[in-house]
Formats: C-alpha cells, sequence, structure tokens
C-alpha cells in the first residue's frame, strides 16, 4: 500500500512537472506562426544470572485451591488481576469496538493465563512468581471519572520468610498504571525483577486492516535510540542492550508497554519467539492469515532495600495520551519509513493537533473534520496556486521568444543556453516557478496517507455511508469521485482557459484521473475523502485561474508579434 502511495506521489509530480517543462502551455498561433490455538511456550531462561552465594529456599504456597481474580474498572478499561502470581488475566478498553467478537478490545490473547507476569532473579536461581498465590487486599475495585488515584496491593509471605508485595495504582482517566512493590528474604544477594509481557495482543481488527504486519516488540534506550523487532521475522530469541527506559508489545493501534524511566532502567531485554497462530478469515481457508507471537520479558535491578517502580501503559496507541507518558512514547506510531519519520512526524504531529482540535472543539465527526481541513488546505495553498498561475503566464509570454532562440541557434547548444539564460533574468522567469509552488500539498498528502494508516482516531470512525474511515470504501464511491473530480479540474483548465491542446496532453487529462483512481482504489477511505474534498474545492480558483490564462492569452496574441520583434531588434 505504501508503494501504490509512493507511485501515485510520483506520477502527480511527474505530471506537474511534465505539463510545465515538457508540454507548456499551447503557444498563441503565430502572428504569422476464524482461528486456530497453539499452546504457549515457556518462556527462555536465557537471562543475566550472577553465582549464588547461599542456596534460596523455594517459597511453600500458604494456600491451596484456584486462583481468584480482582477486577479493576473505570470509563476507559476493565482489566482484571489473578491471585495467582498477582498477573494481569484480563485487559478490556471499553471506548474501542471490537471487529473479531462481539464487545470491546481485549488485549489479552485468548488462552493466555498470565498475560503481565512476574519472576525473580537472585544469582543463578529464579522464583517464579506465578506459581504463588497471593492475598489482595480488596475484591474489586471502581474507579469513577471524578476519582483520584487508587491502588491494589498483593502480598505473598512464605513460611521461610520471603515476601514479596505488589502494588498498583490506578487512575480513572489515563492507561497508565503505576507498578511498586519489595521484595525481602534474599539473604543479602542482589536480584532483578523479571516482567514478562505476552504471547502478542489478542487479534481484534478487521482482516482488511493487516495488523499482523505490525506486531512487533519496540523499545528505547537510555540515550534515545529506537529499536522495533517485528513478530514475523524474529527467531529463536533476540536480546534488547539496555539500558532501556521502556519497552513494549503492539500491533496496528494498541499498546502493552513497561516504562521505567531514567532513574532506575530496565538492564536488558529478551524477545523470544513463539508458534505462530493461524486465522482463518470470512473468506476461507485459503486466505488464512499467520499471526506471528512473542514474548517480551524486561529485567529491573531492584534497589539495595528490595525495592522497585515502573510503570505499565495498557491501551491504544493515541498520539496525546503516549506523549504524556514521556520518554518519547509516542515513537511507537510510525509514520512512514525509518528514513522518512524524521520529515513526517513532525507535520503528523501538527495535522493531528488540528484535525483533533476540530473535532472536539466544534463536535462534529472526524468525516467532517476531513471535509472542512481539505477545504482549508486549499484556503491555504490559495496564495501559492495564484503564484504559479502567474507563473504560468510569464512561462506563455516568453515561449515566442524561447522558440526564436531554439531555432537561431540550434547548431549552437551553448550559444542557446547563454541566450536563454539571458531571457530568463531579463523577464525574471523561473521555469520551475509554476510547479513548484503546486508541489507544496505533497507532504501533506503522504503525511495523511500514514496518519490514516496507524492513526486510531480514524479506527471505527463512521462517515455518510462510510463504516469505518481507516478501511477502503466499500462501496467504492469515493474513488470514482475522486476520478471523476480530477478529470474534472483538469478539464477545466484545458478548456475554459481557451488553450490549444497538443496530443500529449490530451493523453494526460483521461489517463491521469483513470490512474490515480487505481492507485486509490483500495486506499483508507478517510484518505479518499480528503484528496476528492480538495479536488472540489479547488475548483473556484480553477475557474478564475482559467478565465486569467483566456484573457492572457488573447492579450498574448494581439500583442505577441510586436514583443516579439521588440526582442529580437534589441537582442541584434
Amino acid at each position: 500500500m505504501e508503494k501504490r502511495l509512493l507511485i501515485a506521489v510520483l506520477l502527480m509530480s511527474a505530471a506537474i512537472m511534465l505539463t510545465n517543462l515538457i508540454f507548456p502551455p499551447a503557444e498563441p498561433a503565430p502572428v504569422e506562426a476464524d482461528s486456530v490455538e497453539v499452546e504457549v511456550a515457556t518462556p527462555s531462561q536465557d537471562l543475566p544470572t550472577e553465582p549464588p552465594a547461599l542456596p534460596l529456599a523455594t517459597p511453600t504456597p500458604t494456600t491451596s485451591g484456584g486462583a481468584d481474580t480482582v477486577a479493576v474498572s473505570s470509563p476507559l478499561y476493565r482489566y482484571s488481576f489473578s491471585t495467582r502470581g498477582a498477573a494481569l488475566v484480563d485487559a478490556r478498553l471499553l471506548e474501542y469496538p471490537s471487529y473479531t467478537e462481539e464487545g470491546t478490545v481485549q488485549l489479552v490473547p485468548e488462552g493466555t493465563a498470565d498475560f503481565l507476569s512476574y519472576r525473580i532473579a537472585i544469582g543463578s536461581d529464579t522464583v517464579n512468581l506465578r506459581s504463588l498465590p497471593f492475598t489482595p487486599s480488596a475484591e474489586a475495585v471502581t474507579l469513577n471519572e471524578d476519582d483520584g488515584p487508587v491502588d491494589l496491593t498483593f502480598s505473598y509471605r512464605a513460611p521461610e520468610g520471603f515476601t514479596v508485595q505488589l502494588i498498583y495504582t490506578f487512575h480513572p482517566d489515563r492507561y497508565l498504571v503505576d507498578v511498586a512493590g519489595s521484595v525481602s528474604g534474599l539473604g543479602g544477594r542482589t536480584a532483578s525483577l523479571l516482567t514478562s509481557v505476552g504471547p502478542g495482543l489478542e487479534v481484534h481488527e478487521a482482516f482488511a486492516h493487516h495488523s499482523e504486519r505490525d506486531r512487533a516488540v519496540v523499545s528505547r534506550t537510555a540515550a534515545g535510540d529506537f529499536e522495533t523487532v517485528k513478530l514475523d521475522g524474529l527467531e529463536d530469541v533476540e536480546r534488547l542492550q539496555g539500558p532501556l527506559t521502556w519497552t513494549g508489545i503492539k500491533d496496528k493501534y494498541f499498546l502493552a508497554a513497561l516504562i521505567a524511566g531514567e532513574a532506575q532502567p530496565f538492564t536488558t531485554a529478551i524477545v523470544e519467539d513463539l508458534p505462530d497462530k493461524r486465522l482463518i478469515p470470512p473468506s476461507g481457508e485459503d486466505n488464512a492469515v499467520i499471526l506471528p507471537r512473542a514474548e517480551l520479558t524486561s529485567v529491573l535491578p531492584l534497589g539495595a532495600d528490595g525495592t522497585f517502580s515502573y510503570q505499565a501503559y495498557l491501551g491504544p496507541q493515541d498520539y496525546d495520551r503516549l506523549a504524556a507518558v514521556g520518554y518519547d512514547l509516542e515513537e511507537v506510531t510510525p509514520y512512514g519509513y525509518r528514513w522518512l519519520q524524521s520529515f513526517i512526524r513532525p507535520i503528523a504531529a501538527g495535522i493531528l493537533w488540528v484535525l483533533n482540535l476540530l473535532h472536539s472543539t466544534l463536535g462534529i465527526a472526524y468525516g467532517w473534520v476531513l471535509v472542512l481541513f481539505g477545504v482549508l488546505m486549499r484556503v491555504v495553498v490559495w496564495p501559492l496556486n495564484g503564484k504559479a498561475m502567474r507563473a504560468q503566464m510569464k512561462n506563455m509570454a516568453v515561449q515566442p521568444l524561447m522558440q526564436e532562440i531554439r531555432e537561431k541557434y540550434k547548431d549552437d547548444p551553448q550559444a542557446q543556453q547563454r541566450e536563454m539564460v539571458r531571457l530568463y533574468k531579463e523577464e525574471g522567469f523561473n521555469p520551475v516557478a509554476g510547479c513548484l509552488p503546486m508541489l507544496i500539498p505533497m507532504p501533506i498528502l503522504i503525511t495523511l496517507f500514514f496518519v490514516f494508516q496507524n492513526t486510531i482516531a480514524f479506527r471505527g470512525a463512521e462517515f455518510l455511508w462510510l463504516p469505518d474511515l481507516s478501511l477502503p470504501d466499500p462501496y467504492y464511491i469515493l474513488p470514482v469521485f475522486l476520478v471523476t473530480s480530477m478529470f474534472a479540474l483538469q478539464w477545466v483548465s484545458a478548456k475554459m482557459s481557451g488553450m490549444e491542446q497538443n496530443a500529449q496532453l490530451k493523453v494526460m487529462m483521461y489517463v491521469m484521473p483513470l490512474m490515480m483512481g487505481i492507485l486509490f482504489f483500495n486506499l483508507p477511505a478517510g484518505l479518499n475523502l480528503y484528496y476528492a474534498t480538495t479536488n472540489v474545492a479547488s475548483l473556484p480558483q480553477q475557474i478564475l485561474i482559467a478565465r486569467e490564462r483566456k484573457k492572457a492569452q488573447a492579450a498574448l496574441k494581439k500583442n505577441g508579434k510586436a514583443k516579439s520583434g521588440k526582442k529580437v531588434a534589441k537582442r541584434k
């Protein structure tokens, strides 16, 4: 899909350049011339160790029987924790509908007993907290919109004196969970907390979203470097070298991240490949999708007193929410290829700010926001188009003189070049000035493509007959309208201006709209809506420009001979 966009941009740019350079405006007539689950593998023990100073007694469970679940609910989410290991076993995001099941998005894959779980590495020994029964401080936690932070504590104490305490702090208006705790009874030995997330996120997107391509582990080092490990390219075990301020596992729109910060970062992280999951779409087994899976384990050293703290983000890849966390967490959402991101990301941030401002201030749907944004963009570039029009008028005016120079010095290319440069200086003419202003909106179009590909605000956003602005138009009305509007723009430019068309431009007038329609056929409906809106909003100025060109053509036909004779006499 990204390749189709680049091809589209190249074609549009080439059309603009060729129109102005290779096929200039016609000269006036011369005065005389479904899924199958697989078992989750046991996480690898390839973790940093040190020789044990003393043998560690295996903690003995203090209770027996099955585990209970503690539900934590707020207006944004419903998380559930098991008393077995104090592990996260359920994470529902209440504002986001699922495409694969009734209800809302579930981050935890079906059949996963502990999505967020812990182990303690003490020398060469490892205590798996997943097998230990914890006592919760409450049977359930409910946060209302105006509530402050609420704590939920899980405690474990073994007869041998080994104790673990985990404190989760929840906020009603954030997907960020503060995690703190302590471990005692270590015999004075250093230890690390191993926090595991996985195996990936549950599938909750439409097959047309191709979310399996975006499943990855992401991380940021203390030096500010970012790394993305695509799950579909993972083999066996991969180690992420620290110190790491955060790590996470993501798909197209959602994220489960662990944020250690810079004061006490993760020393390393291990990504372990797990057996893939096979998804069968409604279209049948022949179109089955292979879903890569992995488990991410982050290593955090315990303090000298056995304490630790970090934060967990369990929610959408919403730009504002991620940016509010800090440490450049918003970088988990890609905008463009890696080599384009430094250029596109600032533009994307500005576009998202404007779109969200229009949406929240005016209280209108994102579809109308895009229509309004498309009109505003045409208003903004109106002066640029006017400048391009005047440059094209100048182009038409000097065409007869340029043709005389070509004929006079056709056997002397160097002399022809010198005379052309002199003509440009005398007339104040820049041969590319007519096309450069038209290329300025291109970065906006490119950025919008990646915004629609990755911005969760458009996921599930309905507009008129469109069920989702992030997916293609199911009835292909917008691509057809896009072709029609592009043809209308070219027809107005060619016919109303009174310019004579050469064969190449006539072909271009029909072929270019069809090519763009093919390229945009399966692109997100929101992108089609924006581009079609800009075309329609361009019509009034295009009509004015066509009329100005027609007047310029008439004036050129009337005065061309006198001006041409004067210039030739001056050079003699």
